[in-house]
């Protein structure tokens, strides 16, 4: 079994969605003051982006949507890796901005170590999942690990809600 991030595209897995996980714009208060704050996708094109690079593909457009438009940004950088966690470190660091999950920077998020910036632009957004590879391996135990995570991630989330990092509309 596995966590994955987006529901099951292969029809060979067998999976339960955990919970929504809105993608969120991270950034160090530090880095803000010495390059200023963006207030819009636009903004974004004089920042230093952090990538995650998955099969030597560089994941430097990001997307962006309000409540009418949808915006394509080609970011710039000098940091990319496979390892979403070191994209989370170069984050905290100061090194750029990143989009990462709302679980992912969950903790950096509740400890002030980030802030999340342009709140009224959402980057993408994704569905946590357990996949399993096959019917009969979905025991009961797989069955009490997807309760376990499904209310952790659920009081992460309600964390991040009580802070305003999310609106309530996460949850649905």
């Amino acid at each position: 079994m596995a966590f994955r991030y987006g529901s099951p595209e292969d029809s060979n897995l067998y999976g339960f969605k955990i919970c929504n996980v809105p993608g969120l714009l991270c950034v160090t208060e530090e880095y803000l003051e010495h390059n200023g704050t963006p207030q819009h996708p636009h903004d974004l094109v004089s920042h230093h982006g952090l990538f995650y690079q998955l099969h030597d593909v560089i994941h430097n457009v990001w997307s962006f949507r309000d409540d009418q438009n949808n915006y394509k940004i080609k970011m710039s950088g000098n940091r990319a890796s496979n390892d979403g966690d070191l994209v989370r470190r170069w984050c905290v660091a100061g090194k750029g901005l990143a989009v990462k999950s709302c679980l992912d920077m969950s903790n950096d998020l509740l400890n002030d170590r980030v802030v999340n910036v342009m709140p009224n632009f959402k980057p993408r957004s994704s569905e946590l999942w357990l996949v399993c590879p096959t019917r009969q391996s979905i025991t009961p135990a797989v069955r009490l690990l997807r309760d376990h995570v499904k209310l952790e991630c659920t009081n992460v989330l309600l964390l991040l809600i009580d802070k305003g990092v999310l609106d309530k509309s996460v949850l649905s």
